[in-house]
Parts: C-alpha cells; structure tokens; sequence
C-alpha cells in the first residue's frame, strides 16, 4: 500500500514537473516567442521596460505608477503612466526599438 502510494506521488510529481516547464519558458519569454525563440524579440528593442521608466522619471521628473509593454503588429512601445509632484498624473509613450518619446 505504502508502495503504490509512493510510486503514484512519484508519477505525479513527474507529472508536474514535464509539464509545467514548457508554461514557465512560455511565460519567462513572455508569451511571444518569434521565429528564433524569445531572443529575437528582444534584441529588436534599443530600451528595456525598466530603461524607459527610469529614462520618464528623470525626464519628467515624476514618480511612475504604472508601465506596460504595448505591441502593435511587430512594433513594441511602453505606455508608462507617471505621477508629478503636483498630484497631475499622465502618460508618455515610448518606442522600445528606438528609445524615443512617440
């Protein structure tokens, strides 16, 4: 009895673990995996998503309070929502493969 509870908890551990790894690259590469695996995507960007909210802080000079990666077809920007010292809160974009502030 101990046996047979043993191999099935070994079973299903082997279970777990083949199948959740294919969700976890999924999800590390975000879902968006083009022709040459989730390297590809990112090489196409001039900026990271923290890049471009630290670049709007300094520029701006307002604390960010929410960001969010955008695609349109094969082009990526950032939406980064931004919070100023007089309580105005608004919203910049910028292109992730060129950096700059569409």
């Amino acid at each position: 009895m101990a046996m047979n509870r043993t191999l099935s908890l070994a079973a299903l551990c082997l279970l777990f673990v083949t199948t959740a790894y294919p969700v976890a690259d999924a999800l590390a590469s975000g879902g968006h995996r083009g022709p040459g695996g989730g390297e590809r995507v990112l090489a196409d960007r001039a900026i990271s998503l923290d890049e471009a909210v630290a670049q709007a802080e300094r520029r701006y000079k307002a604390r960010a309070v929410r960001a969010e990666e955008k695609r349109h077809g094969d082009r990526v920007e950032y939406q980064i929502r931004l919070l100023a010292d007089d309580g105005r809160v608004f919203e910049v974009r910028i292109d992730a493969a060129t950096g700059r502030e569409d």
